[in-house]
């Protein structure tokens, strides 16, 4: 059980955030803000299946639930391959603390994965030498690579 709620950051324990609102979600008091942290939290590990989950069970009946709705659209966005940067700028914007935090750091965390794919992209790019693309492309013709 966590002492400190609700937990001032996301980087440094998730996977207890979440086993704690998974708890707290079965008790007669549940505590403030519980899903829209669970939802961050889940999230923060690119848990989206588990994201999904939490989202369909939800009735939205409460103004945390509005909350709810942002981060999912986090969510939503990461599911479908698109940028959850402006989703996660609502959320940094419009929420109270800790949710602002947890924005940001996933801000952060979702600019440094994009920053290392497009290395990775230009590292695959920059194999072939300058002025070499017809001739790796006439030697692959040979091997039939598009067949």
């Amino acid at each position: 059980i966590m002492s400190n709620w609700p937990p001032p950051s996301l980087e440094v324990n998730p996977e207890a955030i979440i086993d704690e609102c998974e708890l707290s979600e079965m008790s007669m008091n549940p505590k403030p803000m519980l899903a829209p942290i669970h939802m961050a939290a889940l999230l923060y590990l690119g848990e989206t299946t588990h994201a999904r989950h939490l989202w369909r069970r939800r009735p939205c009946q409460s103004p945390e639930d509005a909350l709810l709705q942002d981060w999912w659209a986090v969510g939503e966005a990461m599911i479908l391959g698109q940028d959850p940067i402006p989703a996660l700028e609502k959320c940094s914007e419009q929420h109270p603390e800790p949710l602002k935090v947890y924005a940001s750091q996933l801000m952060a965390r979702t600019a440094s994965s994009k920053g290392s794919l497009i290395q990775q992209k230009n590292l695959k790019l920059s194999v072939v030498p300058p002025g070499m693309n017809q001739a790796v492309v006439a030697f692959l013709e040979t091997k039939k690579w598009n067949a």
